[in-house]
């Protein structure tokens, strides 16, 4: 939808140029907080979870980042496509819909990070224990087969 709502702005931009200064912010914002940034976090959220092998910390994280990063930038380009967003009482709602898309990032980046840190290492157990895994007993003893 983003994407699209892009491409429609970055035409309607072309076809009248006087509108770039007004129409600019939004445009930049639609595509790469809209499109860019909330494509990055599904495929990040659908596909490094699988690769590390490490699960997501705050999997309802996702739910709230998704909600808070649409209504944080769709306020903001609101605002200022209306331009209503300097001054006053419009300019402290402006800047709550930009703290909105904040910690929207925030939280990604709270997921995201311990997806990607390194995972804490582990010691090399001595001994095969009933505790263990079947993988771990691989891994640390493969003469075991």
């Amino acid at each position: 939808m983003y994407a699209l709502l892009g491409a429609a702005l970055g035409v309607t931009i072309a076809l009248g140029p006087t509108l770039a200064v007004r129409l600019r912010f939004v445009l930049i914002h639609i595509n790469l907080l809209g499109f860019m940034t909330l494509m990055v976090a599904g495929v990040a959220f659908h596909l490094l979870p699988r690769f590390s092998s490490r699960k997501l910390p705050w999997p309802e994280g996702m739910r709230y980042q998704f909600i808070l990063q649409n209504a944080g930038l769709l306020g903001m380009v609101t605002l200022h496509a209306l331009r209503s967003w300097q001054g006053g009482e419009a300019h402290a709602v402006f800047v709550f819909f930009a703290i909105l898309a904040g910690i929207a990032f925030a939280i990604m980046f709270y997921n995201l990070y311990f997806v990607l840190s390194a995972p804490e290492e582990t010691t090399k157990p001595e001994k095969i224990t009933g505790e263990m895994k079947v993988a771990e007993v691989l891994d640390y003893f493969p003469q075991a087969l």
